[in-house]
């Protein structure tokens, strides 16, 4: 289930989601296989686990990213709340700054809004992303060809309204951390937990459920955000 957003918004998300945490810790997967007991009580689907599905904890680039990430930053941060990890972790996408339990609409939406002007190596990469595609369908009939003018014009326009992949990626970063803890530990520190909380009933706005594709897409996306919801709330802290 992809986000309605357009093809250069995509390819410059790829660009800014790293994939080192999970190359990392390649031997290791979240799992039932790995997951503590308590963890397995309650995430009974196997949606809880997929890799794929973008509702799920770990299906989300930036959900994967900050779970297998605070997997290697606790081997050497034993002790430390995993708020200091995903607060550094966030820190480094240099992304605008919402406050993670903002749950005002107006405040949502402005932040939504934001637009990020990419640098010129970035539309450069992108341009080349673009012919790449447009040159795959060069034989398809009845498909349009992209000139070089419009994928540039594409490459350049690629920022507007990147709030809300911002958005989305925070609200996926804090799911991610707070479902590895729990599936490595058991528990969930409290202001985690908190902030999981938040993160969930903002998903659930329908600004961004809405976001989703059709209706009933929106619907499967919104009933699976509805159960992390229910989880995050019975987890132990």
């Amino acid at each position: 289930m992809k986000l309605k957003l357009s093809l250069s918004c995509s390819l410059l998300l790829m660009f800014t989601l790293s994939a080192i945490a999970q190359s990392d810790s390649i031997k290791f997967e979240f799992s039932p296989k790995t997951a503590h007991p308590n963890a397995l009580s309650l995430m009974k689907e196997d949606f809880f686990w997929s890799p794929i599905d973008e509702s799920a904890p770990f299906g989300s680039d930036a959900g994967s990213d900050a779970a297998y990430g605070y997997y290697q930053w606790k081997k050497t941060h034993a002790g430390l709340s995993p708020l200091t990890y995903l607060k550094s972790l966030i820190s480094s996408w240099k992304y605008p700054e919402i406050a993670l339990d903002e749950m005002d609409t107006a405040k949502i939406e402005k932040y939504m809004s934001i637009s990020y002007v990419p640098g010129q190596s970035e539309i450069d990469e992108q341009v080349i992303r673009l012919k790449q595609e447009n040159e795959k369908y060069q034989t398809v009939p009845g498909t349009k060809q992209l000139s070089d003018e419009e994928i540039r014009q594409i490459a350049t326009s690629s920022g507007k309204n990147m709030g809300t992949s911002f958005l989305i990626d925070l609200d996926d970063a804090i799911i991610g951390t707070s479902f590895a803890q729990f599936v490595l530990e058991g528990k969930i520190d409290p202001s985690l937990k908190y902030y999981a909380t938040k993160a969930l009933e903002r998903e659930m706005l329908p600004i961004l459920t809405s976001l989703y594709g059709q209706s009933n897409q929106e619907q499967a996306h919104l009933e699976k955000r509805e159960k992390l919801l229910q989880v995050v709330r019975k987890m132990p802290s």
